[in-house]
């Protein structure tokens, strides 16, 4: 199933935050209920765009 956030999946972006989530899942600080490709690709989101709005 796809999802709104293709455009970052694979970035380096993507690759930081998704291997973050995963030390966080792993050291039982984070449970996710929610499927992996959205919570990343609305990290990734947010952060483009607040490179993006600075001049």
């Amino acid at each position: 199933m796809s999802h709104p956030y293709g455009q970052f999946e694979g970035s380096p972006l993507w690759e930081v935050i998704n291997k973050g989530i995963n030390d966080l899942v792993e050291n039982n600080d984070l449970e996710e209920i929610t499927k992996r490709e959205y919570i990343v690709g609305y990290l990734c989101k947010l952060i483009n765009e607040s490179i993006m709005a600075k001049p």
